[in-house]
């Protein structure tokens, strides 16, 4: 499957078969849209961040990075992405491209979209998840969800999976959204402040491992 990515003012790199992109801002979608396992697992993890703000309400901007921090953590930890998603480095850091789509429209019962704030109106559902990913994400919020929107921006401004695109981000001249390599997930960022949140080198030699043979299977079964 091939991403396009296209300099707009809201950009992100779009897949021509996922239905989101062809939704218009805001469009209410019936709970009972047919969604798959990992779209309601996408949407689920929405929710668990909007239910855990204030009033239910989070800012997609910060949503964005706090996914992509659990993401993150859990697949240097476990070899595995919590998300079944494709990243992509944006102006304001990585994003989760698929899980952006569902975050740009309402779904009813669900959560509602206003603009660049989602509102949680239903409980999160735990079945979706393992006790990891709910050990990960957790942890991200105990840790991280004090940070405002820009200073979790400038956060993921300091790591290899955006540095690798900076130069081509900040020229006018060129696209500003560009599909991450997933194994920049696997290296340290430019910021001693995180260094805690490290693992060691062992562990992520590891974890990159676990998630390249768990690839390549899936691969394989998928043909």
């Amino acid at each position: 499957m091939y991403y396009i990515c296209i300099r707009i003012y809201n950009s992100a790199c779009y897949s021509p078969m996922n239905y989101y992109t062809h939704l218009q801002k805001n469009t209410i979608l019936q709970k009972n849209t047919i969604m798959s396992i990992s779209e309601k697992k996408n949407l689920n993890a929405i929710i668990y961040f909007a239910s855990k703000s204030v009033q239910g309400k989070i800012n997609r901007l910060k949503l964005m990075k706090l996914l992509w921090l659990a993401d993150r953590i859990h697949l240097n930890k476990y070899g595995r992405l919590i998300l079944k998603d494709t990243y992509c480095a944006l102006t304001h850091g990585p994003v989760p491209s698929k899980t952006k789509d569902i975050s740009l429209n309402s779904v009813d019962g669900m959560i509602d979209v206003k603009g660049f704030n989602i509102f949680s109106k239903t409980e999160f559902n735990k079945d979706y998840f393992s006790a990891s990913d709910l050990d990960i994400m957790s942890y991200v919020w105990e840790k991280f969800g004090k940070l405002d929107r820009f200073e979790l921006r400038d956060l993921s401004h300091k790591f290899p999976e955006w540095k690798r695109y900076e130069k081509d981000i900040n020229d006018p001249l060129r696209p500003n959204s560009y599909n991450i390599i997933i194994d920049d997930f696997f290296g340290s960022p430019s910021n001693e402040d995180f260094k805690e949140y490290e693992y060691t080198s062992e562990e992520k030699e590891k974890s990159k491992l676990n998630f390249h043979t768990h690839s390549a299977i899936q691969l394989f079964l998928s043909k």
